[in-house]
């Protein structure tokens, strides 16, 4: 799994490590956490918010415009979920010490983080149409009207920003501590 660093502040993590410590099996308290980061994490691509509550930056109106599927357009929401590709690969792991929550995918980090991607400049041909008002349209090749032509494309950068879901809220500190704290009180019953 491909992981972005995560570091609790250090009044949760000695917390956390006191009951893990008491714990005389902390590797089941250890997949309870796991779980409950695993769902935290999914939620956050339901509600298109970070760690930290703030909402992710909207879709660009070109990425809104483009049709995803029979000509539907794909629309304002849905944030990093069209394809889900990237939402279903989130998983958990658990040993006896950690809980960890992340995924395999090449490009996860660059949503979590953010990115810069260069396109070089690139020459092809394409098939043009002209629509009301005299301005020119992309058509596929062969639609009647259209004129092919060869048409170059020029250098650019296509900024990607941070939409993270991996972290820690202040809720999912207080959730851990009290998955913790059951944990150590069924365990003394």
């Amino acid at each position: 799994m491909a992981f972005a660093p995560i570091i609790l502040d250090d009044t949760a993590s000695a917390a956390v490590e006191n009951i893990v410590f008491r714990a005389t099996h902390p590797g089941k308290l250890m997949s309870f956490i796991a779980a409950y980061l695993l769902l935290s994490t999914q939620r956050r691509f339901e509600t298109e918010s970070g760690p930290d509550g703030a909402r992710w930056k909207p879709l660009a109106r070109r990425t809104q415009n483009r049709l995803v599927a029979r000509g539907r357009k794909r629309g304002a929401l849905n944030i990093l979920r069209v394809t889900t590709a990237l939402y279903r690969s989130i998983s958990e792991r658990s040993d006896e010490l950690s809980a960890e929550v992340g995924t395999n995918l090449v490009y996860a980090a660059v949503h979590q983080l953010g990115g810069e991607i260069q396109q070089f400049a690139r020459s092809q041909r394409t098939t043009l149409k002209k629509v009301r008002g005299g301005r020119q349209r992309f058509v596929k090749a062969g639609t009647k009207g259209g004129v092919a032509r060869n048409i170059t494309i020029g250098e650019h950068t296509i900024t990607i920003p941070a939409r993270p879901y991996l972290g820690f809220s202040n809720e999912d500190v207080r959730e851990i501590l009290q998955i913790g704290q059951d944990y150590l009180e069924e365990q003394s019953q």
